[in-house]
């Protein structure tokens, strides 16, 4: 028997990607079976013509870096007819089984013909093996898929697969129990069942002697209706009128946007024109709060017999004036303006650094502003060679304290529920300063601990341009002090920016106590946003082991806000002394929380994944950095955002 998981993300139509591991009960692991764990990258690259007669095309790599248990590499056409599906391919690797045949790639070089044991690239593992790509034997594979009519989704499934299950441990190097992985035919057949919109079930008779049973779950983040949210439908308040009928409208303002979590920071009313700056972690998208807040002006001017040219909104955070988003008063009168409407006449505008400051109507502000909150919340560890995933529940008493809207202190205070921490092995056995390799005594602390107490101070020098100055305790391993910088053109696709650091090592109890490792590290950053919410940052600069180089970072941001990508770190640390691996890569999803919540929010859930824990190319982590503090700063953020106007 054997486990097999997988994690996919396509970010594009032509384009998935999956992160795998591989438990078979058979293969020994420090001379115990069942204990050996494999991991691995897969890549599947499509083309789908125009021509709807003309198949589709796939290539992919399977298990293209590393140990190379699974490595395969393959072509394969699809054709989809009414009800069925069948598809036709040539595969290399572990495709090549008994009834393989010569290469015909050998007719464009004979070094098609060889393929090698073991990569030359595989040093200490991690590192693309692309002297096997698409050599050695071949073998036909393919398959038909029947959608059973009647039978809500009922898929029957047949296909010819000659994979040698036998070679599953890179020529049985481990030496496994072939009675177990015996195969009696190379034709498989099965059951697929769809529960719904996201579960499938398989039922599969394998190998002519083996029952396979898998599922999966998917989701499709392009769309931000995976779940219903309230209407819009303020509830509005008028006060006693005092006479004053510019102060009473303010007043009312104050009020009626603070009831819908659109906080007024400052207003001004001049011959018809209305400036509000407000303040909001309610919404992540601009134009939805932008308009629910020139809904509420719009009517509680009507109210105060106000005529209106103008409603001019400017979000506020950290004390930075980030955007403005001018509309025109007149098509809140209505609720039928055609959004085409809205649209063409509404302008937008990276905004004044410190504009909103001038305004006439400034509300008391009661400064240091406490906000709290006590939760549970899970802390994983993912990667270790000897199990998937370490986890346990910890309680945070996160809190916020605000001695300006500038200056912000950030904590995080955790206590330890329940855990199997102390089950992970510490076999420390890195070459190079233990920046993250020492994960594992950090994570065994079982007493209540400090995970951040941050404090930050941001500010705005320039239009455009947007600083941060930051001490503290930054992570659970470092605390320190430092700053940032931040070039953000609002018409641009580009950013710019500079970080540095001088931080210690915090000791294993995760209190006010450090070690005596202390380092400086810093990059210089630059980033560019393609179309379909494509995005490139490249870094470089020294890491916290002191090792200088670079990271590449390629992601895609769809409609919903939900985005993946994957990363890849090269240093002047040689493959030899960074340990297995070669290299630091992964990838990683940022969920936006209202997805799945009935209710808006700005939070995010972020996920990411390393195959391994290494000291080489180990970036500081820290939160509120400045581009995710100014998001919804350029032409091209609240472009995007329509689909949230007045929804």
């Amino acid at each position: 028997m054997w486990k097999y998981g997988t994690l996919s993300v396509s970010p594009f139509d032509w384009l998935e990607a999956s992160y795998f591991y591989y438990r078979p009960t058979d293969l020994k692991w420090g001379g115990q079976r069942g204990l050996y764990l494999d991991k691995g990258f897969n890549v599947k690259i499509t083309y789908r013509p125009k021509n709807s007669l003309i198949p589709n095309l796939a290539i992919g790599l399977d298990d293209f870096s590393g140990t190379g248990l699974f490595t395969k590499e393959y072509m394969v056409m699809s054709k989809g007819f009414t009800n069925s599906i069948v598809s036709l391919g040539l595969g290399w690797g572990k495709f090549a089984g008994e009834n393989s045949f010569g290469n015909p790639l050998s007719n464009v070089s004979e070094r098609f013909n060889t393929r090698p044991l073991i990569s030359d690239n595989y040093n200490t593992g991690g590192m693309p093996s692309y002297d096997m790509w698409f050599r050695g034997d071949a073998s036909i594979f393919g398959g038909i898929e029947y959608l059973i009519p009647k039978s809500r989704g009922l898929k029957f499934k047949l296909e010819l697969d000659p994979f040698d299950y036998k070679d599953l441990s890179s020529d049985s190097r481990l030496g496994p129990i072939n009675e177990i992985r015996k195969k009696d035919s190379d034709i498989n057949f099965g059951l697929s069942f769809p529960w719904n919109n996201y579960l499938t079930f398989d039922l599969s008779y394998i190998k002519g002697n083996t029952v396979n049973f898998s599922f999966s779950y998917g989701l499709t983040f392009n769309s931000d209706n995976l779940s219903k949210k309230p209407k819009f439908n303020p509830e509005l308040t008028q006060t006693i009128k005092t006479g004053n009928k510019k102060r009473d409208f303010y007043e009312d303002l104050l009020n009626n946007l603070n009831r819908n979590r659109l906080l007024l920071q400052t207003s001004d009313l001049d011959e018809g024109n209305l400036d509000i700056s407000i303040s909001t972690s309610e919404y992540r998208n601009a134009i939805r709060s932008s308009s629910y807040a020139s809904y509420i002006a719009n009517k509680i001017a009507r109210g105060h017999d106000i005529d209106l040219k103008t409603i001019n909104i400017s979000h506020i955070n950290a004390g930075v004036e980030i955007n403005e988003i001018s509309y025109i008063a007149k098509y809140y009168d209505n609720d039928d303006t055609p959004i085409e409407l809205v649209i063409r006449n509404t302008t937008f505008d990276s905004g004044e650094p410190n504009g909103y400051q001038q305004d006439e109507f400034q509300p008391n502000v009661k400064f240091p502003a406490l906000f709290s909150s006590l939760s549970p919340s899970i802390r994983s560890y993912i990667g270790n060679p000897q199990k998937f995933y370490f986890g346990g529940v910890d309680l945070n008493l996160n809190s916020e304290v605000q001695f300006s809207r500038n200056l912000i202190l950030y904590s995080e205070l955790v206590y330890p529920m329940l855990n199997n921490f102390s089950d992970v092995p510490y076999n420390p056995d890195s070459l190079m300063q233990g920046v993250r390799t020492d994960i594992v005594k950090y994570l065994q602390e079982d007493d209540i601990h400090i995970n951040r107490m941050q404090l930050d101070y941001m500010w705005s020098p320039f239009k455009e341009v947007y600083s941060k100055i930051t001490a503290g305790i930054f992570e659970q391993m470092f605390g320190g002090f430092g700053g940032e910088l931040l070039y953000r053109p609002f018409d641009k696709n580009y950013h710019i920016g500079f970080e540095i650091f001088y931080v210690k090592q915090r000791s294993f109890e995760k209190k006010f106590n450090f070690q005596d490792y202390r380092t400086s590290t810093g990059h210089i950053n630059f980033g560019y946003r393609f179309a379909k919410g494509v995005e490139s940052n490249i870094s470089y600069g020294r890491y916290l082991a002191k090792d200088d180089g670079f990271t590449f970072d390629l992601s895609r941001t769809t409609k919903s806000g939900f985005k993946a990508g994957i990363y890849f770190t090269r240093t002047d640390v040689p493959a030899e002394i960074f340990g297995e691996g070669s290299f630091d890569k992964g990838f990683y999803f940022q969920i936006p929380l209202d997805l799945i919540s009935n209710q808006y929010s700005s939070e995010y859930s972020n996920f990411r994944i390393s195959p391994l824990t290494r000291d080489g190319g180990a970036k500081l982590r820290f939160d509120n950095d400045l581009k995710g503090l100014i998001y919804n700063s350029t032409n091209n953020d609240l472009f995007k955002q329509w689909n949230g106007y007045r929804n």
